[in-house]
């Protein structure tokens, strides 16, 4: 209640309790500065309301102007870009590992058919104590449990490569980057847990000695300590203690 609320409450009130001093110009003044109280509360509402709504304005157009920013930077174009991109390297790697394949057949083609070309079969087991045995830089055989023809490129024999499989491990690769990464960044963490360790071990031994096996083990494996015999001295330390003796 305003000052003026209750200054008409009051005059209110005593003309309730008999005082003819009251008139009826004091009320209606008295009502008409209540009115106005009530008109310039609302206006100060009425701005800070306004005041409100154009901070949240302001906040609002900041974040969508942020936000299309964000979104301007990476857009759909860019991923069906890079989608079509990576279908034409996906094509041309079928066309290599065809290409390849063919190229392999050619040449067992051409080597069998020579004369002047002896066939260099697999061999079927080894027999301990004899010579491993070596097969030609270039050349051609027959795979021994099946016969099928097999070309020797470098002395190693040179299968057909599977289309599919060739692909899936290239669908695959940026998995096996992020997986690679993150392994990388296990053992980093790793190494720096066992550096700040070791050097707990070198300036507070009494400290280091407090750490859990699974910390100080790997401490006594880069220092080329003894793990086990420093296991079986705490395991002494243990029974000579009273609780161990309890």
């Amino acid at each position: 209640m305003t000052e003026a609320d209750a200054a008409l409450a009051e005059l209110e009130e005593r003309v309730r309790s008999g005082d003819e001093s009251v008139t009826a110009e004091d009320i209606e003044q008295a009502r008409g500065f209540a009115r106005f109280a009530v008109l310039r509360r609302e206006a100060k509402e009425r701005r800070a309301a306004e005041e409100r709504e154009r901070k949240q304005a302001a906040e609002r157009e900041q974040a969508f102007t942020q936000a299309r920013a964000f979104l301007a930077e990476h857009t759909d174009a860019d991923v069906t870009a890079a989608e079509a991109a990576a279908g034409e390297a996906l094509m041309r790697l079928r066309e290599a590992v065809r290409a390849r394949n063919e190229a392999c057949a050619q040449a067992l083609q051409v080597l069998q058919a020579s004369p002047a070309v002896t066939a260099h079969n697999t061999t079927i087991g080894h027999v301990r104590g004899e010579p491993m045995p070596s097969y030609p830089q270039l050349g051609y055989g027959f795979v021994g449990h099946s016969g099928e023809p097999l070309l020797w490129v470098g002395g190693r024999g040179v299968p057909r490569l599977d289309e599919n499989a060739v692909m899936d491990r290239a669908r695959q690769y940026p998995a096996q980057v992020d997986n690679d990464r993150a392994n990388a960044e296990r053992e980093a963490a790793t190494a720096r847990g066992i550096e700040r360790d070791t050097a707990l071990y070198r300036e507070d031994r009494a400290a280091f000695e407090t750490l859990p096996a699974t910390r100080r083990k790997p401490v006594f494996d880069a220092l080329g300590l003894d793990w086990e015999q420093d296991v079986a001295r705490r395991e002494q330390a243990l029974l000579r203690s009273p609780l161990g003796e309890g």
